[in-house]
């Protein structure tokens, strides 16, 4: 089977003996694929590295694709120091928790948007965060795990003097302690000056995040540290 041209991104690669690599690569409407694809050398040889549109041709009818023809598809990203580190998550991620072979018609965007997104970072405080709850939040939408951050569990609007907390497959529930409703309501508005916001988005994101991760950590995590 013979692919026509399509749009991908690397998002991770490993070698496979002496002269091939094994990709995963993030496609449109395809969503997370692997794909096995030769080393060039000499005028042939493309980078093949993250952060960089790529137009491939893929070969094959197992789940193990292999890629044909891959050329560059735009310039790679310019992303350096923690903006670096946090799209290396951001790929991490995705191939931790989104099966492979399950389509998606946002993914890919979504995935782009956040590269963008994170180009465009000038202050490490007050942006970069927001872009990696986003991109974390929108993720579990695809996933189906959709967040209300305007009703709690049984319907009642968020209040923003309320504390909640979450509860599994029901919501947000008003509790003595826990988040306030206002952090709530600002996250939904992507209101994210306020520290206590930035923060309430990462605990929450963290619970979401740890079924689906298990117990073994982000390796990208620890070049933070």
């Amino acid at each position: 089977m013979l692919s026509s041209l399509l749009a991908s991104y690397i998002l991770h690669r490993r070698a496979l003996g002496e002269d091939k690599l094994i990709l995963q690569l993030l496609l449109p409407e395809v969503g997370r694929i692997s794909a096995v694809v030769r080393k060039r050398t000499g005028k042939q040889r493309v980078s093949l590295q993250p952060f960089q549109a790529y137009s491939i041709q893929l070969t094959g009818r197992s789940e193990l694709k292999t890629i044909s023809r891959i050329e560059e598809l735009a310039p790679a990203f310019n992303l350096q120091g923690k903006v670096l580190f946090s799209a290396m998550y951001i790929n991490e991620l995705i191939c931790r928790i989104w099966p492979n072979d399950l389509a998606s018609d946002q993914l890919f965007n979504l995935y782009q948007h956040s590269l963008e997104q994170l180009t465009g970072v000038t202050d490490l405080t007050e942006q970069l965060e927001p872009c990696l709850r986003q991109f974390e939040f929108e993720l579990l939408i695809e996933l189906g795990i959709a967040i209300d951050w305007a009703y709690d569990y049984s319907g009642q609007a968020i209040s923003c003097h309320q504390h909640y907390q979450w509860l599994s497959e029901q919501g947000f529930v008003p509790a003595k302690t826990g988040w306030l409703g206002q952090h709530l309501l600002n996250i939904a508005a992507k209101e994210w000056a306020d520290p206590d916001t930035r923060r309430c988005a990462k605990q929450i994101s963290r619970i979401l995040l740890a079924p689906l991760l298990g117990s073994k950590p982000l390796a990208s995590k620890a070049l933070f540290n």
